[in-house]
């Protein structure tokens, strides 16, 4: 999927990826983003004023993507489960383009506690923005909640994606699909009725 190249974010994004696919995450600096997406320093720092920050407008843009082709918000539970596993589904196929490069990206900015410290509170946001396209919690402690339990499900399901040599991405999708109904599970004691009844969903 091709970003809009007239959109200054987006080109900071490709000349990440591209600087990463050179370098390595530890080598990148903003500066040379900049350079690379034809933008001054001043003009990057109006976007994105640190490294984290790169990650985080990456991540943004993967999440819009993977809601891209979501309806409205079917009523039935397991409608809402199907689109929520379709929607992460689309997110793993949306980084699969990049999936050296995220590899990188994982292994270069563990050593980095300020990275790891920047992208978290993203990572929330993400994961909340996804459940509401499907019209799980996404608001209050049960948006809390749930999106912490779906970035643990997202993360179980991405060490089998970063090794999935299936042309369909069939590993991770079975080991999504588990992972996300034993995650259900755990939490429908908690909600009660909400994971039952919650049919709103997050407009972008």
């Amino acid at each position: 999927m091709k970003k809009d190249q007239s959109n200054p974010a987006e080109r900071l994004v490709d000349a990440m990826l591209a600087l990463v696919a050179e370098h390595g995450w530890g080598g990148i600096k903003i500066e040379a983003v900049a350079e690379r997406a034809g933008l001054s320093w001043k003009e990057a720092y109006g976007l994105c004023p640190d490294r984290a920050h790169l990650l985080n407008m990456f991540a943004r843009w993967v999440d819009l993507e993977s809601v891209a082709d979501a309806g409205s918000v079917p009523e039935a539970f397991e409608a809402r489960y199907d689109q929520l596993l379709d929607i992460l589904m689309l997110r793993f196929e949306t980084l699969n383009p990049h999936r050296k490069i995220v590899s990188q990206i994982l292994t270069d900015a563990t050593r980095e506690p300020d990275t790891l410290l920047g992208v978290l509170p993203q990572s929330q946001r993400s994961f909340a923005f996804l459940a509401g396209a499907a019209g799980f919690p996404h608001t209050g402690w049960q948006g809390v909640v749930f999106a912490k339990a779906l970035s643990a499900v997202w993360l179980s399901a991405q060490r089998v994606w970063l090794d999935d040599e299936s042309p369909d991405l069939s590993e991770t999708m079975a080991a999504l699909d588990r992972n996300l109904r034993r995650a259900l599970d755990l939490l429908d004691p908690i909600f009660g009725r909400s994971l039952g009844s919650v049919n709103t969903v997050v407009k972008d």
